[in-house]
């Protein structure tokens, strides 16, 4: 038997003593039946008092373990050993996990707070959906733990709804879900078994992105516009949109989000500033990001032609310091302030329109373009998923299967490299045992 005390840590032959106030506890480690169980025995103004717990494992070592961290407990104050509910079990894993929620309110809440980074519309897209379906499984004041199968498909299986909104539902449940198990606040395993049920969406990223000769038509026609307004008495030069060509490029070529470089005070990341730019011998050569949507550092080479486009509109903007926005109003009643990321989009879509570029086009579609040149031109989808900035590779590997396009270039230049090699081997003058082999089948033809 071995018995500890739950005040001090001295030991002296596997015993400890101490005095918890003025009630005198002693957690003894006892063995039965193979298992070992704690016993406290308390004496209050000699009064005793004896209980006795399973601490449901049959290995000493882990049982002292066990026990020590339960008289810390007690010491502070955290456990009654004397309580008619009390736990040791239960006890030690409230205290493992700091994630405690008692509720599916208290869940929620939490993981609100832990998306706080993110914007507005993202966070009230999974208010939306968290919160109907807290109200309509009446879970309010459930324990996470009870939630069942059955209280997602109510939700994201239902009938009447089509499948894009039970693919946003799925997308939306299934990240507070990992969130709660990732903090063990939950174990199910609730959401895997939906997916397999879903009805198979084709992906709507294609329509989204915009080819190279797209963007360069979008170009086009803003230089067309900028001619048209120097003609007019009213032109103002301070008011160009120099910012437009680098921020489209930005999208296109380094796949950065609306916001990463398009300012918005609801953010507190947005819009890229003078210490995002990287120099390496005097050239621009990386995009630094610090954590932002995926809060995950992102290093992004800078290829020749973004390049170009930022070096020019440098050349206008002037130096910028570390803290300065980079993109801004030059004139009117904006001068000196960060391009909101909504303008960037409203002036895109108008003079996409413009060039007759179709209008499922978007700035995130630039974004989707750019991750899957990036695999297409040969980056591991981990170097992609990198740059992206994504939250883990999985996100990254949606995009292989849009460049189905490289596997036909990639046969291309097999099909090419054995047409030339053929072409080469014709070429090659007859060795002397080609003219021997030539001459017997000669023979053989003429006997």
């Amino acid at each position: 038997m071995i018995c500890t005390l739950l005040f001090p840590s001295i030991p002296l032959n596997l015993v400890r003593f101490g005095v918890h106030f003025w009630r005198l506890i002693m957690a003894y480690l006892k063995k039965r039946n193979r298992y070992y169980y704690v016993r406290y025995h308390s004496s209050v103004k000699g009064v005793s008092q004896t209980i006795t717990k399973s601490l449901k494992t049959r290995h000493k070592d882990v049982a002292l373990k066990m026990i020590s961290k339960l008289e810390r407990l007690e010491s502070l104050g955290k456990i009654d050993p004397f309580h008619p509910s009390f736990d040791p079990i239960a006890a030690l894993k409230e205290v493992e996990n700091p994630y405690n929620c008692r509720t599916v309110r208290e869940a929620i809440d939490m993981f609100y707070e832990s998306k706080k980074h993110l914007s507005p519309a993202t966070i009230a897209a999974y208010k939306r959906v968290l919160e109907y379906f807290v109200e309509l499984n009446d879970l309010e004041k459930i324990d996470p733990r009870r939630i069942h199968l059955k209280h997602f498909e109510r939700v994201i299986l239902r009938k009447e709804i089509k499948t894009a909104t039970m693919g946003f539902y799925f997308k939306h449940l299934k990240t507070w879900w990992y969130y709660l198990k990732k903090r063990k606040i939950v174990t199910k395993d609730l959401i895997d078994q939906i997916r397999e049920e879903l009805p198979k969406v084709r992906s709507s990223i294609r329509p989204k992105m915009i080819s190279e000769e797209e963007l360069m038509s979008v170009f086009e026609k803003f230089d067309e516009e900028l001619e048209r307004k120097k003609k007019l008495p009213e032109f103002d030069p301070r008011k160009v949109q120099h910012w437009f060509k680098p921020i489209l490029a930005l999208y296109y070529y380094a796949g950065l989000r609306k916001h990463e470089v398009g300012h918005t005070p609801e953010l507190q990341y947005s819009g890229l500033k003078g210490q995002n730019l990287e120099y390496v011998d005097d050239e621009l050569t990386f995009i630094y990001l610090g954590p932002t949507k995926g809060r995950k550092e992102r290093f992004i080479p800078i290829c020749k032609e973004l390049r170009g486009y930022l070096e020019d509109y440098l050349k206008i903007r002037g130096s910028v310091k570390n803290d300065d926005f980079i993109f801004i109003y030059q004139g009117g009643p904006t001068k000196g302030k960060a391009v909101r990321g909504d303008r960037v989009y409203y002036e895109f879509k108008r003079y996409a329109k413009l060039a007759g570029v179709p209008t499922t086009r978007t700035l995130h579609g630039m974004r989707h373009q750019a991750i899957t040149t990036w695999i297409e031109d040969g980056f591991h989808t981990a170097e992609a998923s990198l740059m992206a900035g994504h939250s883990s590779q999985q996100v990254t590997e949606k995009y292989t299967h849009l460049s189905v396009k490289n596997l036909k270039r990639k046969m291309d230049k097999i099909e090419k490299r054995k047409a030339e090699e053929a072409k080469e081997e014709q070429k090659k003058p007859a060795t002397q045992i080609d003219t021997v082999n030539y001459f017997f089948s000669e023979t053989s033809y003429s006997a």
